[in-house]
């Protein structure tokens, strides 16, 4: 059988745009003017930044630019919604008897309660997020400690964001990237743009 982890934002749940909408709620009440979100969204994924710096002017060794905001990221995460057909794709997984877990650079307490009212909590085993002492993507740390108790020899990641590429480059394990709304053309091999074409890779994986 197989070990998936996946990502959270940008992967299974909808929620890019709730994020760039909290980063400017914050910007606003620091009497900053707006970001752009699609600066917003590059520099989320772009490995080496200092999120919190540049989003809010901070000197920040936080391990994520959540911290210290979480009231606003969890009025805008009411927003969020799975993608369409993301539960449909871990209920046939589970129907595998693959092993399912969670990798996200958002802060770990924030996890469980998002997955909970989106209803797909209970399909992961593991649900790993930022905190102190643990590095964040792209460092394979979370993708190690996971595997660390994970039952498979067999393992991939799913992610969406250069980051995510990055910390399954440095586990040594496969990587399927998320690009949904993409035309179909544009795909490479490991990417997918509907939750179809990510259940056929991961169908790969299983035979």
């Amino acid at each position: 059988m197989l070990n998936i982890i996946f990502d959270m934002d940008g992967t299974l749940i909808d929620s890019e745009e709730c994020i760039c909408k909290a980063v400017n709620a914050i910007r606003k009440d620091r009497g900053l003017v707006p970001l752009t979100h699609s600066f917003i969204k590059e520099s989320t994924h772009t490995p080496g930044l200092n999120c919190a710096q540049i989003f809010y002017e901070l000197d920040s060794i936080a391990p994520s630019y959540k911290v210290g905001f979480e009231a606003y990221f969890e009025a805008a995460y009411k927003e969020a919604k799975l993608f369409e057909g993301v539960d449909c794709v871990l209920q046939k997984c589970k129907a595998q008897n693959c092993y399912l877990a969670i990798a996200s650079n958002a802060p770990e307490e924030s996890l469980e309660p998002i997955l909970a009212r989106l209803n797909i909590l209970g399909y992961f085993s593991a649900v790993l997020g930022s905190k102190i002492g643990r590095e964040s993507k792209p460092s394979p740390m979370m993708i190690e400690l996971i595997l660390q108790n994970a039952p498979f020899e067999r393992s991939i990641f799913v992610g969406n964001g250069n980051k995510d590429r990055g910390a399954a480059q440095r586990a040594k394990i496969p990587y399927l990237h998320a690009k949904w709304g993409a035309e179909s053309k544009s795909l490479k091999e490991n990417e997918f743009n509907t939750a179809l074409e990510l259940w056929g890779l991961i169908n790969r994986f299983l035979h």
